[in-house]
């Protein structure tokens, strides 16, 4: 079967970390930053060596999450078949036989190629940011373990002014447990889930 080529202009992802944490960790994937701007991190780099495409990473701060963009470009691929179809043209023309035309299928090969290896970056730097949000997650929790286990809390207490909190805003509980079974699904307790949701909504 063929497979349909891609080649993105633009991919934009969000990240649940923030830009200086993940700056770092980047930087092991991506190589070095070329420029800092106003809190904003660039990165360069290349789509495999010999594909001719180019890429550039723009790593955005927005609070405690981050906004990734990254910009492919094509000018050097699009110069190599240029390249390649002059060439062969040429040749043929100077030969005067379509023979040397056979060459040209050398020019999907080459778009076939470089696609494959935008879906393979696309597909691994996803893997790798999935990766980056859980291990920061994880970092969190850690944080706000030592947090609440050095500043302990009636987490029954709490829970009973959420209730009442969110009832009298919204009528009902509803938002309150959507949350913290949120917050348990990511790995927290009940209680854990209590107190951060009680942290958050500034019932201390």
């Amino acid at each position: 079967m063929y497979s349909i080529m891609r080649f993105p202009s633009r991919f934009q992802k969000f990240v649940r970390a923030p830009a200086e944490w993940l700056c770092e960790k980047l930087v092991q994937v991506l190589g070095e930053i070329y420029k800092k701007n106003e809190g904003e991190f660039i990165f360069k780099s290349s789509i495999n060596s010999g594909t001719g495409v180019t890429l550039k990473v723009r790593l955005i701060p927005e609070g405690d999450f981050s906004l990734i963009e990254f910009i492919f470009g094509y000018r050097m691929f699009t110069l190599v078949i240029l390249v390649v179809l002059i060439f062969f043209v040429g040749l043929s023309v100077a030969s005067s036989s379509l023979f040397p035309l056979i060459g040209l299928i050398i020019i999907p090969l080459l778009a076939h190629r470089a696609s494959s290896k935008i879906d393979g970056f696309l597909e691994e730097i996803s893997k790798i940011l999935v990766g980056l949000e859980g291990e920061y997650a994880r970092k969190r929790l850690a944080e706000e373990r030592a947090k609440w286990q050095s500043s302990p809390k009636d987490v029954g207490e709490l829970y009973r002014r959420l209730c009442e909190k969110h009832i009298k805003i919204w009528g009902n509980t509803y938002a309150l447990e959507y949350k913290i079974s949120e917050y348990q699904r990511q790995g927290l307790t009940r209680d854990e889930a209590i107190r951060k949701t009680a942290d958050e909504e500034g019932i201390f």
